[in-house]
């Protein structure tokens, strides 16, 4: 029987095969070959994680080739841990005096558990129902078998980021899910908006990265690049407040884990669009509507989640409150700014980082299971209210603006009912799944800040739970807002109603997410919880290493797990004393937060009430509400998206654009005025070094030459070569000496 490792690992390789198939035939192929042999990969995958799920939760005891040993408890169900020795570098040490290999700087590997095959399941789900959508969405398009290649290789990446046993591995797929979404945003390259969000989305995603490089840097120095659980193991004790000494020699204290985890948190804030980074996910949307809802239902976003949940175990809780603020700003800020948005993908690009804000608190208040669990569900919901825009937008000919829209519930029914149903979903609808999964969350939040308060913390600590149920009643204004202007009333382009229309190969993903965004909460809660179980398989209590999960889920976890053993099977007692206070805070914080969450309802039930009120004639209340001065400022405040772009260009852009002026001038005046300067020099030298050799050097040597010269040639003057004026000179000579003499005789005479 196959195990749930290897069937991962084939449902991982398949969407690499439909890539590898199509970059080389794909154009043979063409529409819509192309496109079904995409889809029956991804189809493939599902198929392949279905049953990996029924084998790990119906399969026996599965071999820890990281430790040596078999893990089984319960029914049988157990992590898988396969590391593989890439580029083998590791040493004998001691870790706290217990004897310790420092693991290989260069590993990759497997690490499954639960939430791997619930992540799996999800994202190969949701990937296919894209991919069918995608067959009618893309069908006139002339580059159709490359957006099937890119959708192949997109899907590869995220799988294999998500089956990945280490953080080298991890993000190794992490840079390859970058380079899909910059494929696949800037898909119609032609459109200079589109290759200007698909790299506003790149270089964005760089800046993170560098985060997550320096937490990865602290990681690789003192742990090595180890699988998943020894990291959890390793580091659990400075997790709890302790310093430790690691295998070479050096002291991790709780500060650097602080420091590590934040710098990765960054890789995730980059990854999921957190404030500061959330800048390019609006922009995204200029790619294919299909493209959008992979991203923000499945893959891209997801990932920084993930990658929390991931490195939840080694948080500190300073790193924590870090998280839960960026969170919390990130869920207030995006939901305002998408009540003031027109266009319809934008109301739904603002409205995922709200959700994601909230994904996001969830993991920095300890809630675990409800930060994955509302993952789960708003993959679901989002992909219906993205394929359904995407049906909206393929029904109005590419008109994505809301005031062209209106009424067409009666031209496209099904996919006004369906996206109804995401609408309600996400608003937080009792019985449906994101009421479930978004409740789990306030209620953690609330235990977090009565734990907070009652420690002599700040009541600001009450802002976690306060301001987030606040914004779940703006998430059902905003989202009946957009389902008003765009299913009821009359039309307001009346050209683009008659000719509105639906495709059936559009609207079955849209059912069959329909039925998941109802239903998506049952089950996997408990699912969840099993992978902390599991975890702590790997992690004693004592060390605290998973004190976060007990905060979150007291009641949840079996006695045993959340107290803790020893190895005789008797509870630890500290384990047993914090448990203890987790159920107490638990219990107390349920009492305060029951009142908030009845208001909830209410509110719920307040803000669809509002939604429809202002919305159900149009625009013609809301106009009359803008033009007040006060909300005409603040509603165009929102709809420029708070001014980000503008202050990101003025502050970063401008600064960057501001100091390469300034160094281009410094670079030419000074560096160059130098390096210029300094020739001019040389040559002046150069110069007057030529005519010192010139006219001294070479005047003196030539000067000496041409006397000789002279004298030689005055010397061969007489040198003739003829006797008779050899003889003529001579005797004029002695006629001269002669004459000489009779003068000098005659004058000493007188």
């Amino acid at each position: 029987m196959p195990t749930p490792a290897l069937l991962l690992i084939i449902a991982t390789l398949l969407p690499l095969a439909s890539f590898t198939i199509l970059v080389f035939l794909g154009k043979r192929m063409g529409n819509p070959l192309a496109g079904y042999l995409g889809t029956a990969m991804i189809g493939g995958s599902f198929a392949c994680s279905i049953l990996a799920m029924i084998f790990f939760m119906n399969g026996g005891n599965y071999q820890d080739q990281d430790h040596g040993a078999v893990i089984s408890y319960g029914s049988g169900k157990g992590p898988i841990n396969i590391p593989m020795r890439w580029i083998p570098i590791g040493h004998e040490g001691t870790i706290n005096g217990q004897a310790q290999t420092h693991p290989g700087f260069l590993d990759v590997g497997v690490y499954v558990d639960s939430l791997t095959i619930i992540m799996f399941s999800m994202i190969t789900l949701v990937a296919t129902l894209v991919h069918i959508f995608s067959i009618g969405y893309m069908h006139e398009d002339k580059r159709f078998p490359r957006f099937f290649t890119y959708l192949g290789l997109f899907c590869f990446s995220m799988l294999g980021l998500v089956l990945g046993g280490t953080l080298l591995h991890l993000f190794i797929f992490w840079e390859l899910v970058g380079l899909c979404s910059y494929l696949l945003i800037g898909f119609w390259y032609e459109k200079k908006s589109a290759s200007n969000a698909a790299i506003k989305a790149f270089v964005t995603n760089r800046v993170g990265d560098f985060g997550f490089l320096i937490g990865f840097g602290i990681l690789f120095y003192h742990v090595g690049n180890a699988s998943l659980p020894n990291v959890w193991k390793i580091l659990a004790a400075a997790g709890s407040g302790q310093a430790i000494t690691m295998a070479d020699g050096t002291v991790f204290t709780t500060s650097m884990l602080t420091i590590m985890g934040i710098g990765l948190f960054f890789g995730a804030v980059g990854k999921s669009a957190q404030f500061p980074l959330h800048v390019w996910l609006p922009d995204a949307m200029e790619g294919p509507t299909p493209v959008s809802a992979l991203i923000h239902a499945a893959t891209m976003v997801a990932a920084g989640v993930y990658l929390v949940g991931r490195i939840f175990p080694i948080l500190t809780p300073d790193a924590r409150l870090f998280i839960a603020i960026i969170g919390l700003i990130t869920l207030t800020m995006a939901a305002l700014i998408a009540v003031a948005q027109s266009d319809i993908k934008k109301v739904l690009a603002f409205s995922t980082l709200s959700q994601l804000g909230y994904m996001i608190l969830a993991m920095g208040v300890g809630s675990w299971v409800g930060g994955l669990f509302h993952l789960i569900t708003h993959a679901f919901f989002k992909a219906l209210l993205f394929l359904g825009s995407g049906s909206v937008i393929h029904a109005a000919h590419h008109e994505q603006e809301m005031p062209q829209y209106g009424g067409l519930l009666r031209k496209i029914p099904v996919t006004g009912i369906t996206f109804g149903i995401a609408v309600l979903t996400i608003a937080g609808t009792p019985f449906l799944s994101g009421f479930y999964s978004k409740d789990l969350i306030l209620h953690h939040a609330g235990a977090f800040a009565w734990l907070a308060t009652h420690g002599g913390k700040s009541a600001w600590y009450w802002a976690f739970f306060a301001i987030p149920t606040v914004i779940a009643y703006t998430t059902a204004f905003y989202m009946m807002r957009c389902w008003m202007l765009t299913f009821w009333g009359k039309p307001r382009n009346q050209h683009l109603y008659d000719h509105a229309h639906e495709s059936p190969i559009l609207y079955f993903p849209l059912l069959v997410l329909a039925v998941l965004s109802i239903g998506a909460g049952m089950g996997i809660p408990q699912f969840l919880t099993n992978s902390v179980v599991e975890s702590k398989i790997y992690c004693s209590e004592k060390d605290k290493a998973f004190t976060g999960f007990d905060h979150a889920w007291p009641k949840d976890l079996p006695a045993e797990h959340a107290a803790g053993e020893k190895s005789d099977g008797k509870p630890e007692p500290v384990a047993a004393a914090h448990h203890s206070a987790a159920i107490e805070a638990f219990e107390e914080s349920e009492k305060m937060v029951a009142p908030g969450k009845s208001w909830l309802f209410y509110a719920f039930v307040g803000g669809l009430g509002l939604g429809f009120l202002i919305y159900r004639n149009g625009y013609s209340i809301a106009d009359k509400l803008v033009s007040i001065p006060p909300l005409g400022m603040i509603h165009t405040w929102l709809k420029n998206r708070m001014y980000f772009d503008e202050l990101y260009m003025t502050i970063l852009v401008g600064f960057v654009m501001g100091a390469s002026k300034l160094l281009s001038l410094f670079d030419k005046y000074v560096v160059d005025g130098i390096v210029n300067g300094a020739a001019r020099v040389v040559k002046g030298s150069s110069d007057l070094a030529g005519l010192h050799d010139k006219y001294v050097v070479d005047g003196a040597v030539t000067g000496a030459a041409n006397f000789a010269h002279q004298i030689g040639a005055s010397v061969r003057a007489p040198q003739t070569g003829r006797i008779r004026i050899y003889v003529s000179v001579l005797m004029a000579a002695v006629a001269l000496f002669i004459a000489g003499a009779v003068v000098v005789v005659l004058s000493q005479k007188h």
